[in-house]
């Protein structure tokens, strides 16, 4: 397929299977890893190329990077619901601070600014053994220069639990 013509979900889910063969290589990991540090992102890029990734694309890199600090996956529907089960913990509420560093997160306006406080949340979901949907991830960061909008929506909805129907929902009648 012409590489012009495939959709974000296409690289995304052929990106993210090539990762996935990269579970069991240390060496690999490792050099996929740096491509966390701007000082040492040209370390991963041999890697990244080598998995079919645009080096030229941030999104190739950091979703390699992110696999390979943490390469536990989930089939949560997006990132918000990722950022949910952190936030809750063992409880049902969403802890304050989780809920202010979530914000933050939705308030970035460029890739670039949501790429820097993924790390983070990658960690803290290690740290909590909850996997992350990567090759939802790789699309949505793909998408949002130019659907940041409707894709911080989504992870909103996800991370509070809205009802995306509610809003299409007649207001119940008022009562005399």
């Amino acid at each position: 397929m012409n590489e012009s013509k495939r959709t974000p979900k296409q690289r995304a889910e052929q990106f993210v299977a090539a990762l996935r063969c990269t579970r069991n290589d240390r060496g690999k990991l490792a050099g996929l890893r740096r491509g966390l540090s701007p000082g040492t992102v040209r370390d991963a890029w041999p890697i990244v190329a080598g998995l079919g990734g645009d080096i030229g694309q941030p999104v190739y890199v950091i979703t390699a990077a992110l696999f390979a600090s943490h390469p536990q996956e989930s089939n949560a529907p997006n990132f918000g619901e990722t950022c949910r089960q952190i936030a809750q913990g063992d409880g049902t509420k969403i802890v304050d601070s989780f809920e202010r560093r979530f914000r933050r997160l939705l308030a970035s306006s460029e890739v670039e600014d949501v790429i820097g406080q993924l790390r983070s949340w990658v960690q803290l979901a290690a740290g909590k053994s909850l996997g992350v949907n990567y090759e939802s991830l790789f699309a949505d960061l793909w998408n949002w220069p130019w659907y940041a909008d409707e894709i911080r929506v989504k992870w909103a909805r996800a991370f509070w639990q809205s009802d995306e129907t509610s809003e299409l929902q007649p207001a119940p009648a008022a009562t005399a």
